[in-house]
């Protein structure tokens, strides 16, 4: 490297003469040419002071790095602590030795038994770290204690390092509660409160919405279809509300279109409309997102526009299914689609009333605490018990009708319980507040949609068509 003025008003140029050359020690620049001094020269003027270091070309070997496509040695930077002899300062922290970084393969081998590069990986199969419970060192939940720190010491003799050099791992640790057994993963999820149960707004809203269905079946099998397609679409509505209420992100409108179309469809066409919609509702999802019509995680979007597309479109589709007249010619299926709701509307009434008088044990604590078995039995009885009077409605038998009813007795249940349980994972008392007394349409049609697919195939069982 020379120095050089274009306008030539610096020091004159000067290159190094290879004799003078002489190794600079202490210095070492990767990627570059180790610094010599300069030849003193008290001719020169007081500018040439800044070039009394030099590079020269040739003076070190190239470094010897990895090559990018080799593996990687799985060494991981850490901060050590060396004892060093004690100061005869005054100040007490001149005594604490000064944390250095890993920089000789002395570091490497003596702390290799007390690092796990595994502990930074993501993989849920991995091994837990000295006993932990697998979550990584520098992780805690929210609602805990602040992460302490633990200090353990490795002595250099165990780790193969040179005599008299001991090393101070700092590991940060997290202290962490552990759950009780009784403790469940949904414990404690309820966020938004909901209002008091107003008895009263609840039994008349519930003997209007039963009035309202009989007259409208009984009018004609159409508007009873479009009175189902209805229903489960704004069902569909407050599902996908609590999704991104709760911070989801699914393609909302694409699956109320596709719930709306499965109705339709399945009250034209039957059975032969379910799998090609659903089909359709798949593959249009993965297009919206690839699209980018929603900002949003594709896994988390598409996961929940399909759960809720499922869950309610297709369970409630069974409806439509029990009123296709390409299935049911002769409109019995208004009378097929009565009997489940008969039976579904007296378990929920028979499991409230008994829960009230004699409910003592919970069911499920975790997910619903005020479900207790006596309410569950019963509600059953109530179900069986009103299974029996739907035979009087033709076509249905005595053993149909019963058939029903039990069904009724374990599906139902089942039903509010995954509601439940959807609710408390999305920290939700309610799904809307559609109904008075109530909450929302989907919590009122959540055991009744458990149920329809049952009577479909009940119906069919019995060749009541």
């Amino acid at each position: 490297m020379r120095y050089s003025d274009d306008d030539g008003g610096g020091p004159i140029d000067w290159d190094p003469d290879d004799d003078v050359v002489q190794e600079a020690s202490g210095v070492t620049i990767t990627g570059a040419h180790q610094a010599v001094p300069r030849p003193p020269d008290h001719g020169l003027p007081p500018e040439a002071s800044l070039d009394d270091w030099s590079f020269v070309r040739g003076t070190s070997p190239d470094p010897e790095l990895p090559h990018w496509t080799e593996a990687p040695t799985g060494q991981v930077p850490a901060v050590l602590s060396r004892e060093e002899p004690p100061s005869a300062s005054d100040d007490p922290w001149s005594s604490l030795p000064a944390p250095t970084w890993r920089q000789d393969e002395t570091d490497w081998t003596a702390q290799e038994h007390g690092f796990e590069p595994a502990m930074l990986g993501d993989e849920g199969g991995a091994a837990p770290v000295h006993g932990d419970d697998g979550r990584r060192p520098w992780e805690f939940d929210e609602h805990e204690d602040p992460p302490t720190t633990a200090v353990p010491v490795v002595p250099a003799a165990e780790a193969g390092a040179p005599t008299g050099a001991r090393t101070t791992r700092v590991r940060a640790r997290t202290a962490r509660p552990r759950r009780a057994p009784s403790d469940g993963p949904l414990t404690g999820r309820a966020a938004r409160p909901s209002g008091s149960r107003d008895m009263t707004a609840a039994i008349v809203t519930g003997m209007s919405l039963l009035i309202v269905v009989i007259v409208a079946f009984d009018v004609s099998t159409l508007l009873a279809g479009v009175i189902c397609a209805i229903a489960v679409t704004l069902a569909a509505g407050e599902a996908y509300s609590a999704m991104r209420l709760a911070g989801h992100r699914p393609a909302a409108a694409l699956g109320l279109v596709a719930s709306l179309s499965l109705m339709v469809a399945s009250y034209n066409k039957g059975i032969a409309a379910l799998p090609l919609v659903a089909a359709l509702c798949f593959f249009f999802t993965f297009m919206w997102f690839m699209a980018g019509v929603e900002r949003a995680d594709v896994i988390d979007g598409a996961a929940t526009t399909m759960l809720v597309f499922v869950w309610v479109a297709v369970l409630g589709s069974f409806a439509g299914l029990l009123l296709a007249p390409s299935s049911f010619p002769h409109h019995d299926g208004v009378h097929f689609l009565l009997g489940a709701i008969f039976v579904t509307v007296a378990y929920d009434v028979g499991a409230l009333v008994s829960g009230k008088l004699l409910g003592r044990h919970a069911m499920a604590p975790t997910i619903s605490p005020n479900k207790t078995w006596e309410g569950a039995v019963g509600g059953a009885v109530f179900a069986i018990i009103v299974g029996a009077c739907v035979s009087a409605m033709a076509p249905w038998t005595m053993s149909a009708a019963l058939t029903l009813g039990l069904c009724a007795a374990v599906l139902a249940p089942l039903g509010d319980l995954c509601e439940s349980m959807f609710k408390r994972s999305l920290g939700l008392k309610d799904m809307g507040r559609t109904l008075p007394g109530h909450g929302g349409l989907l919590d009122r049609l959540d055991g009744l949609l458990f149920v329809l697919p049952a009577a479909y195939y009940v119906v069919l069982s019995f060749h009541l068509h």
